[in-house]
């Protein structure tokens, strides 16, 4: 009897290990999910993104209702409709956005972002979805004032925090006094102001900024097109939990899709006309 009960007890302890094993390794693969599938089981795109950086992004009342609009989303709300889900945007300062992408509180950024070989060490980008010069924002009548990378040397130069623009200038250009604020509107009342010379950002954003901001040009300079502003979309790395190739592949694909259609372009030209 005593043999029969060890026999018993044995085989419990075996079939318990198998249901645990066989636990563990349902557990493990429902935690290495593919990222893809994952957006389309909860239906929301969850976009981080810098609503102060028109025409990329930028807030308008649209039906009485503050909504975020611009070149980004529109090409954010085909992404998200070719995978079949919503957008959900989560609006921070630009040098947060790498952060909340790593920390999961974001699938996605599109936010003006330039893939720089800095980012790319921590995150992975899509195919590039548009190329824009910089140039130089300066007081009205000084738009021949700046010639060379040496006469921004001389000048308070602003740049906005976080981007390429601001790596360049303390960075290439070895001005680390320069001003980095968070948004571009207060690096423009700082230009009105007199507080700062120059604001060093992309072509499109200047454009738009120009025109809403009194006695500001764009300077008559090449100063800055060396390193074109690039925008992409960035996602986060696969991981032993997740896998984002498939995701990255259906943004890429729409992307592609878009750029043939000559969708890219008209979504630019729709988005300076929001930003008037």
């Amino acid at each position: 009897m005593k043999g029969l009960k060890k026999i018993l007890g044995l085989t419990l302890a075996a079939m318990m290990t198998m249901s645990l094993v066989g636990c563990s390794s349902s557990d493990d693969k429902e935690a290495s999910g593919d990222k893809l599938q994952q957006v389309k089981d909860a239906g929301v795109l969850k976009v981080g993104t810098s609503a102060e950086y028109a025409p990329y992004e930028f807030h308008k009342v649209i039906d009485g209702k503050d909504t975020i609009v611009g070149f980004d989303d529109f090409m954010v709300q085909e992404i998200a409709k070719d995978m079949g889900v919503k957008v959900e945007y989560t609006d921070m300062d630009f040098d947060g956005l790498l952060g909340a992408l790593q920390a999961d509180k974001v699938d996605i950024i599109l936010s003006g972002m330039t893939p720089s070989d800095e980012r790319k060490k921590s995150v992975d980008f899509s195919e590039i979805y548009y190329t824009n010069s910089n140039v130089c924002i300066v007081a009205k009548g000084k738009e021949d004032s700046i010639k060379s990378s040496d006469d921004l040397k001389k000048l308070k130069v602003g740049v906005q925090k976080g981007t390429t623009q601001a790596d360049y200038v303390t960075g290439d250009l070895g001005i680390t006094e320069a001003t980095q604020l968070k948004k571009i509107p207060d690096l423009m009342l700082e230009l009105q102001n007199g507080k700062i010379d120059v604001i060093v950002t992309g072509k499109a954003v200047a454009q738009i900024n120009v025109k809403n901001y009194k006695n500001v040009a764009i300077g008559n300079t090449t100063v800055g097109d060396e390193v074109a502003e690039t925008a992409a979309a960035a996602i986060k790395k696969s991981d032993d939990k997740v896998d984002n190739a498939a995701f990255l592949k259906s943004v890429n694909d729409t992307i592609a899709k878009l750029d043939k259609e000559g969708k890219v372009d008209e979504y630019m030209q729709q988005a300076l006309e929001l930003a008037k």
